[in-house]
């Protein structure tokens, strides 16, 4: 049982495992994170420094020490976060479009990653970037990051992933046809070394599912969720069935009603990794696209 203060209570079902196993078992700690933390000493019993092999008794009190991470050569740049959820273990971020999530070598600075530093370093606290989720630079909407290697690692079981939720709000070229519909198609590289996606027999598979909100003469609002999580797969799976994103330059063509491509993470549902709540967020549409939908 996890304490407020992070720690966690030993119980007579737990009393009697050795303490490697609870880490292992209870707390789903990786292999390379267990190493790293036996390394740093990180690892207390009772307020005390522990050694895996000791066996658990009931009452004991289990504490991870978070470890000292460096920034891996992110540095801090102060800019406007719009955080829409922090604990001690995760913070969510609403991204603007035009913002990439992390730094790449065409984009070092400017990035969330260089924001989120800068906020973490202004509040004395010194960790890696560890984004859970990630969205293209044009994409706007909630970017989970985790705090630590081991929420993070708890982020990426499979587990985890099957209670994730994200929901999309996309406008798309043209009228869609079916009120709603499943596209699963699977995607692959157009050319080794290229960013660009299509579908291709043979690629990863991927699932994409879309609600219409409204439809206009030239464009369609759509609700999407998606199952899989592949590069560009909304944008490549909503070409593919002709409707590809308005303003999407990569895969369809720029648009005078909208600098970017239409897309914004506007909802998000998970299972916190340590606390076991149902977490749901939103983001509120960017004006941009509030532009296409009708009060």
């Amino acid at each position: 049982m996890m304490q407020d203060n992070g720690s966690y209570l030993i119980d007579k079902e737990m009393a009697g495992k050795k303490l490697r196993d609870f880490l292992r078992d209870n707390l789903r700690l990786s292999h390379r994170n267990l190493v790293a933390y036996k390394k740093a000493e990180s690892i207390t019993v009772n307020g005390e420094k522990a050694f895996v092999d000791m066996t658990l008794r009931e009452g004991d009190v289990v504490r991870l020490r978070e470890l000292e991470e460096d920034s891996e050569g992110i540095l801090p740049e102060e800019m406007p976060l719009d955080i829409v959820f922090e604990d001690s273990h995760l913070i969510v971020i609403n991204k603007r479009p035009g913002v990439p999530v992390h730094p790449t070598r065409k984009h070092f600075m400017g990035t969330l990653a260089n924001g989120l530093m800068y906020y973490l370093m202004d509040r004395g606290k010194s960790a890696r970037i560890r984004p859970v989720n990630r969205l293209d630079k044009d994409t706007s909407g909630l970017v989970i990051f985790a705090k630590s290697a081991h929420v993070q690692h708890l982020m990426s079981l499979e587990e985890a992933r099957v209670h994730m939720e994200k929901v999309y709000l996309a406008v798309v070229e043209g009228q869609v046809e079916k009120m709603q519909g499943t596209i699963d198609a699977p995607i692959a590289r157009e050319q080794p070394q290229r960013m660009k996606r299509v579908v291709r027999d043979g690629g990863d598979r991927a699932v994409t599912h879309y609600h219409v909100l409204e439809r206009s003469a030239a464009y369609t609002v759509l609700e999407i969720l998606i199952e899989t999580g592949r590069t560009h797969q909304i944008r490549v799976h909503l070409a593919h069935i002709g409707h590809p994103l308005m303003g999407d330059f990569l895969y369809g063509q720029e648009s005078e009603k909208i600098n970017r491509h239409a897309l914004h993470a506007y909802r998000l549902s998970f299972i916190h990794p340590f606390t076991g709540a149902h977490i749901s967020l939103m983001a509120p549409i960017p004006e941009d696209i509030k532009g296409f939908i009708k009060d």
